[in-house]
């Protein structure tokens, strides 16, 4: 078990497609009801995605706690949390994007993260996504930057989102330049690579670290 005492942040890169031994160690690892519920989609992509996320959610679960058995459930928007570990008084929160998925454990509190990858959008999903506060700070920005912010900004409205603290029924609603929104929140942005920040915010003052890991690691 880990002795760390803040926002554990693990980010673990996809990678191609898993081989057949690969698949059968990772699903044999997981309870019935989530092998079900992720032979439910359809393309390779997307299963490989949610098996590799309930893998990594049961291990980091593990290192930050003394519960073994994890038992995890979803709330009524789809949100997992996991029950039965006594003492526990964290939270996690999961994402994935592009090459990467990511997942930030808590020692107390609650914590939301989002990973994007960076692609082009249109002005119209710009425009739907931000706030008009949030587009003028967009538009202060020199061109060849605007698309980047614009996913910093974007990751930053999906974690506050994820963290389930705000009343609000979908991030393009969250204003990031309302400083009420933020005052009592600890937010943090970091690059995996070039292409894909992440943003991550806990409701603690505490410390958080980053550790990228190989899927070889649950083998």
């Amino acid at each position: 078990m880990l002795r760390f005492n803040g926002v554990q942040v693990f980010a673990l890169p996809i990678g191609p497609q898993l081989t057949t031994f690969e698949w059968a160690k990772y699903y044999a690892q997981l309870p019935p009801d989530e092998q079900i519920r992720i032979l439910q989609y359809q393309h390779w992509q997307d299963r490989q995605q949610a098996l590799l996320g309930s893998i990594i959610s049961r291990w980091a679960i593990q290192q930050l706690t003394a519960t073994q058995d994890v038992q995890i459930v979803r709330n009524e928007h789809g949100r997992p949390y996991a029950v039965g570990n006594v003492g526990w008084r964290g939270d996690f929160n999961l994402s994935h994007s592009g090459d990467w998925l990511v997942i930030a454990v808590t020692t107390n509190g609650h914590v939301g993260i989002d990973v994007e990858e960076i692609k082009p959008v249109t002005i119209d999903v710009m425009h739907y996504a931000m706030t008009e506060n949030e587009i003028t700070s967009i538009d202060e920005i020199v061109e060849p930057l605007r698309l980047k912010k614009f996913y910093e900004l974007w990751t930053l409205k999906e974690a506050l989102y994820k963290i389930s603290l705000f009343p609000h029924p979908s991030p393009h609603l969250i204003d990031t330049t309302d400083e009420q929104i933020v005052q009592n929140i600890s937010t943090q942005l970091i690059y995996l690579d070039e292409r894909h920040p992440v943003s991550i915010c806990w409701d603690r003052t505490s410390q958080i670290n980053l550790t990228v890991l190989h899927r070889h690691q649950f083998l």
